[in-house]
């Protein structure tokens, strides 16, 4: 089946459950800024928004980041990304679901990739300290080379999870894996983040984030890390 089937299947999906009278919704949105002056110039800064819809059965999760950073020599960071996924719950403890993701980074490995995935996950920890998700899929990837613009389609498989822990009423860790595995790429993906409320809705977020690729161009090196300090701001209900 082609990317295009999959986008299509999420999209038409996401239509009919998604936003809508009645929907709980929840969200969060959040900016980083660094610069520093004097013998050198930088600066850096990033940006991400997160909002979960829920009506009966369905749960929509869409996330968009960005990251861009430079210094007196010119740009050396800028990587934009775009998620969407819809689940279905069976039962309390299981779901289906769809995800459509997309990133474009024109200082890493691959300067745009599209994926496109169906599959099965499980809550194994509900709540309310634990959290814990498992999941597995099939589905799509498009990736286009940095260096050379190649393009190339391929099937991919995936597994992933999500950890929670609320440690208390004002911090909780977060840890998310993502592995997408293909015939000429295997790329993971590790996000740690702990979040500390300020006041209120108002929060910081310390976040590190490892992204490997199996295959890459040469000279180009297979592991990106980034150290993230954010300030963001909860709403819709939470």
């Amino acid at each position: 089946m082609s990317g295009r089937f999959f986008s299509r299947f999420l999209l038409v999906t996401w239509m009919s459950a998604g936003p809508a009278s009645g929907a709980q919704w929840t969200g969060e949105a959040g900016i980083g800024l660094l610069a520093t002056r004097g013998n050198s110039d930088t600066e850096s800064l990033s940006g991400k928004l997160l909002l979960d819809t829920v009506r009966e059965r369905w749960k929509n999760s869409f996330t968009a980041t960005a990251i861009n950073s430079g210094d007196d020599q010119g740009r050396t960071v800028e990587r934009y990304a775009v998620g969407d996924k819809l689940d279905y719950h069976l039962s309390e403890h299981n779901y289906l679901f769809a995800a459509l993701d997309w990133e474009k980074d024109l200082f890493g490995a691959y300067r745009e990739r599209t994926s496109q995935v169906i599959g099965y996950g499980r809550h194994l920890l509900t709540g309310p300290v634990h959290l814990l998700d498992l999941e597995f899929g099939a589905g799509a990837r498009q990736t286009e080379e940095q260096n050379t613009g190649q393009r190339e389609s391929e099937a991919i498989g995936r597994l992933g999870g999500k950890y929670i822990w609320t440690v208390s009423d004002t911090s909780a860790l977060a840890q998310s894996i993502k592995i997408d595995t293909g015939s000429s790429n295997t790329s993971t993906e590790a996000i740690t983040e702990l979040k500390l409320t300020v006041v209120g809705n108002l929060f910081t977020a310390l976040s590190f984030t490892l992204r490997h690729n199996s295959d890459v161009p040469v000279d180009t090196d297979k592991t990106d890390t980034v150290t993230a300090a954010t300030l963001s701001y909860a709403f819709g209900g939470r």
